[in-house]
């Protein structure tokens, strides 16, 4: 991607460069901190891989243990989002103004950057991490910045003195919620989904609104998207008086080392009224295209978006939602087959001629939920989120 003249030195001066794959990187983690290091890291990162260590405040102490690694280790994983990030911030100088809160800053390259650029601000970074903000501390005075300072602090027990004009939080929000976010669902009728995640995020959304003054802008791009929490984010962030913006919420693409990652970008504010569900929606209809088939999030998105009415048929295992089918009919007369699981989600659309087949074989895959181990759910719904 192209990124300005700011971000490219930003990152050279850092050593954020990209790795063309695992070898590379732990060979150059290696280089710049030791091999010892480097195989914990490694160990650890496979062990998650696999499914297994996923505590993240273990992640966050390995990875903080210097602050040469904890650089080496973003470049890995967020040089590609860093690059976004910076392009944002100063594309959006006239929201950097006054006293910043980044909220969950780690080691503090995104903070310092907005530091850097914007020196007449006053920015505070706050991460739960004592080792972490060590790191950013040094970063900051290798960088000669004045107008930067960081905090150990729990952001939902957090409260400052004066609130602020303007919050970020970058990536932050996957780890800070995780505990909340624990067992709600990842697919299920949408409505109820979200408002799940609605409640999950609420004690962190008052968290930030209570930092914000009444006129304060706040910006987040999260791991959280469409697929999963991201509407549920902005309705708790609604009911806090933090209001998503259309013309600048959207969602956003970023390499890793591993594979291309989606992020939800909100912007918001306390000024300006709005709805989540208008929002979400205006932000999912660009390049959406009626009768076509979709795969992710595009597809449960284009269920609701192009029906009046939805079917709907959950499977359970130990109360737990495994699989949905639903069909519905599309605006345009066709007949729309949806299928989600806990690793996709798609939609098909079908004419009449191709129906019967569509239908023989939803009632195929419903048939091999054995009766005696699984329960199946079905109801009708009308495609409007309340």
């Amino acid at each position: 991607m192209v990124t300005y003249e700011q971000v490219d030195n930003y990152m050279q001066e850092l050593g954020l460069r990209y790795y063309k794959g695992s070898n590379e990187f732990i060979t150059n983690l290696a280089l710049k901190t030791d091999k010892k290091y480097a195989g914990e890291v490694a160990e650890l990162l496979n062990s998650r891989a696999q499914g297994l260590n996923s505590n993240n405040q273990i992640f966050y102490e390995l990875k903080n243990r210097s602050l040469t690694g904890s650089l080496c280790i973003s470049a890995a994983f967020d040089s590609g989002l860093f690059r976004h990030l910076g392009n944002m911030i100063i594309d959006e100088q006239e929201m950097f103004s006054g006293k910043i809160l980044d909220i969950g800053c780690d080691c503090g390259i995104v903070t310092c950057f907005i530091a850097r650029q914007y020196p007449d601000c006053t920015v505070v970074g706050v991460d739960c991490n004592e080792s972490a903000v060590n790191n950013a501390r040094e970063l900051a005075e290798k960088l000669g910045l004045s107008n930067v300072q960081f905090e150990v602090a729990d952001i939902f027990e957090y409260q400052a003195e004066e609130k602020y004009d303007l919050a970020t939080s970058f990536r932050g929000l996957l780890d800070i919620a995780q505990g909340l976010t624990k067992g709600v669902s990842v697919i299920g009728e949408r409505s109820a989904r979200e408002n799940a995640y609605k409640d999950a995020f609420m004690p962190l959304a008052k968290a930030i609104a209570n930092n914000l003054k009444e006129d304060a802008s706040f910006i987040s791009v999260e791991r959280y998207t469409a697929l999963y929490g991201w509407l549920g984010w902005m309705l708790a962030l609604e009911e806090c008086g933090i209001y998503a913006q259309a013309d600048k919420s959207t969602q956003m693409v970023a390499k890793d080392i591993s594979s291309p990652k989606e992020y939800s970008v909100t912007f918001a504010n306390r000024i300006n009224k709005t709805n989540s569900i208008d929002i979400y929606n205006s932000v999912m209809s660009v390049g959406f295209k009626s009768g076509t088939g979709y795969d992710g999030a595009m597809a449960e998105f284009a269920l609701y978006e192009d029906s009046d009415e939805i079917a709907f048929a959950d499977v359970y295992k130990d109360e737990k939602l495994i699989h949905q089918f639903a069909t519905a009919t599309s605006n345009n007369g066709k007949y729309m087959f949806y299928e989600a699981d806990l690793d996709l989600r798609k939609i098909k659309y079908v004419n009449e001629k191709k129906k019967e087949k569509m239908d023989k074989d939803f009632l195929q895959k419903r048939e091999m939920y054995n009766a005696d181990i699984y329960e199946i759910k079905d109801y009708t719904i009308k495609s409007t989120v309340e």
